[in-house]
C-alpha cells in the first residue's frame, strides 16, 4: 500500500535544492550583470578554441538597432558600440529569453541564404550555452525576463589556401598585415559581425545594445575550416 510522504518532509526534502538556486541565481545576477557590461548580452567571457579571433576596428551597422544614436565607442573587452540604459537593475529579472537570431547583412554577400540561417541558429545556440553559466534560460518569454535580440549582420569565410600561406609565408603574409593596418581585418580570414540588443520582457525599455565585429587573427589552428574564425566569433560572443 503507497504511503502518503507529509508535506513537512517534502518541503525539507526541496529546500536544500531551492536555497541553492536561490544561491545561484543571486551569483548569476552579479556575475551576468558584469558580463552584460562587458558586451551587453553575448558574453565575451573569451573560450579556448581552434583559431583566434581579434576585434576589428570598425564596425558596418545594418539598421537593426534603429537609433545609433545613442551607441558610444566602447570600452577595452567591450563591444566596438554599445548603449547602457543607465537607469537598468538586472536584479529585478529572473530569467532570460533569447529570440532566433536572424540575418540583416550590412552589405550584399555571396554567402548562400540557408549556410547564413544556419549560422544564425549556431550563434544563437552559443549564447544561450553560455548565458546558461549564470542564468536561468527560458525557451519563451515570460512575465519578468529580460528579451535578447540578435542580427548576425556579416558572415564570411576565410580563404582556407590563401589563410595557410598568408599565416606561414611573405608576400602573402606582408599583404595581409598591410590590410590589417589599414582597416583592422586580416586579408585571406572569416569574419563576423552581430548586432545584439537587450529590453525589459514586460515593457520593451531597451536595457542595452550593441554592435560587434570580429576576425580571424593569424594562426594556423582551424585554418583548414573556412567558417572557423566565425564560429570562433561566436563563441567568444
Amino acid at each position: 500500500m503507497k504511503k502518503d510522504i507529509p508535506k513537512s518532509t517534502l518541503n525539507r526534502t526541496a529546500q536544500p535544492y531551492r536555497d541553492n538556486w536561490e544561491r545561484q541565481w543571486q551569483r548569476g545576477l552579479r556575475l551576468g550583470e558584469l558580463r552584460f557590461i562587458m558586451w551587453v548580452l553575448l558574453v565575451m567571457t573569451g573560450i579556448v578554441g581552434c583559431a583566434q579571433t581579434e576585434q576589428a576596428r570598425e564596425v558596418e551597422t545594418s539598421g537593426f538597432l534603429g537609433d545609433y544614436s545613442i551607441l558610444q565607442p566602447g570600452k577595452e573587452g567591450e563591444a566596438l558600440l554599445i548603449y547602457k540604459n543607465p537607469q537598468a537593475d538586472f536584479s529585478v529579472y529572473q530569467a532570460v529569453y533569447v529570440e532566433p537570431a536572424i540575418v540583416l547583412m550590412s552589405r550584399k554577400s555571396k554567402v548562400p541564404q540557408e549556410e547564413l540561417h544556419r549560422l544564425a541558429d549556431d550563434l544563437r545556440s552559443k549564447v544561450i550555452w553560455k548565458l546558461k553559466e549564470d542564468f536561468l534560460v527560458v525557451p519563451k518569454l515570460i512575465p519578468g525576463a529580460l528579451r535578447i535580440e540578435l542580427a548576425l549582420t556579416e558572415a564570411e569565410p576565410s580563404e582556407v589556401g590563401m589563410d595557410i600561406v598568408s599565416t606561414i609565408l611573405p608576400p602573402a603574409g606582408m599583404v595581409s598585415g598591410a590590410k590589417s593596418l589599414a582597416t583592422g581585418t586580416q586579408a585571406f580570414v572569416g569574419r563576423a559581425s552581430v548586432e545584439a540588443k537587450l529590453t525589459d520582457g514586460n515593457t520593451g525599455t531597451l536595457l542595452m545594445a550593441a554592435a560587434d565585429r570580429r576576425v580571424g587573427g593569424r594562426t594556423l589552428d582551424g585554418s583548414m575550416d573556412s567558417w572557423d574564425d566565425v564560429h570562433q566569433a561566436f563563441e567568444y560572443w
